[in-house]
Order: structure tokens, then sequence, then C-alpha cells
């Protein structure tokens, strides 16, 4: 059985959008009894929802409830995504599978999989939004050894540029490198140029 996204049904916003912010993929599959994500970058050790308001401006939402951070990034026209809709060939009965995909989240695991991509989904949200768009984002800064990570991102950017949209790839908002502070000032230094 393919490994879905832990949020495939929310993996495009119907709100209107200013800023997307794209990350890769959050696997469906039970960690072991692990406190599940509530929504993208959800997990502790995320610093998404202490950098977003430091860069929009607002009280740090790391702590708070869905609700409180659904109604921020929707009254700020925030979307977020993820490249990655599903694992198609990983086997919820392989321990080889559930390991390398519920294990320290690594894009570089992806390598080795059949990979079911939400590129189309995400133009027509750029799309659907083109005349109040001001900038699409990757969140993570670097995209070596990573190459159907990377073609994807690729196309997303092609068809942004094209549109005039501005494009960036942001440092992982995940707790090491920096910390909330520096990377809300490298996001700040990107996103509000």
């Amino acid at each position: 059985m393919p490994c879905t996204h832990r949020f495939e049904n929310q993996l495009i916003p119907n709100w209107e959008i200013e800023h997307l912010f794209i990350g890769t993929f959050n696997p469906s599959w039970d960690l072991n009894n692990a406190v599940q994500a509530d929504y993208f970058y959800g997990r502790v050790r995320n610093n998404f929802w202490c950098i977003l308001p430091r860069v929009f401006g607002g009280d740090n939402l790391k702590h708070c409830d869905l609700v409180r951070k659904l109604e921020y990034i929707q009254h700020h026209k925030i979307g977020i995504t993820d490249l990655i809709t599903k694992v198609i060939n990983a086997e919820i009965t392989n321990e080889t599978d559930i390991s390398r995909l519920t294990t320290g989240f690594s894009d570089n695991v992806l390598n080795g999989y059949r990979l079911e991509f939400n590129l189309e989904n995400i133009k027509n949200l750029i799309s659907r939004n083109i005349k109040i768009i001001k900038g699409v984002y990757l969140t993570r800064s670097t995209l070596n050894g990573i190459n159907q990570i990377a073609d994807g991102w690729n196309d997303i950017e092609r068809f942004c540029k094209k549109n005039n949209i501005h494009t960036e790839k942001l440092g992982t908002p995940a707790n090491y490198r920096g910390g909330c502070i520096v990377k809300s000032n490298d996001w700040s230094g990107k996103i509000l140029r």
C-alpha cells in the first residue's frame, strides 16, 4: 500500500493566497505512537510556526491549536502545501519502508522511491491567485542529491518566473542551524524584499 500524504485532503488551500510555502512530504503512516503533526510543519522540532509570525507579525504560534494556526494563515493570505502527494512503491508491511519514511524525515530517503507529485495542483492554485500572489517559497535551501524533488521545484519555479512571481528557497524551519530568530531574519530578507 503506497504511503500517502498525511494532509492529502488539505494540500490545496481554498482561500486567497499572497504567499505560498511549499514543503516536500509528510507521511500518513503512524510513527510508533509518536505525537503526530496537526498540520503542515506541526512537529515539535519544527520552528515554522515561530518563524511565520516573526516575518508577518503576530504572536508565536508554535504551541497554538490548529484553529488558531488556520485563522492566522487565512488572515495573512498564506498558503501551505507540499510537492509530493504519495510515495507509490512503499509498503506499510515493509519494516525498511516504515523506518525510512517515518524516522528523521530526510528528503534524501525519497530518492529510492517512485513519487507522485502535486505540481499541477500547485500551478492551478498559483493561477487562481495570479493577481495577488507575491511569492512562492520552498522550505529547503538546497536540492543537492534529491533529483526528483529538485525537478519538481524547478518546474514550479519556471512556471512562476513565466508569470513574474518571485520565488525563493528558504532555510529549513526544522529546529537546527540557527533556530527561530536567525531563520526568521533570513526569511524576512527573502520574503519581504
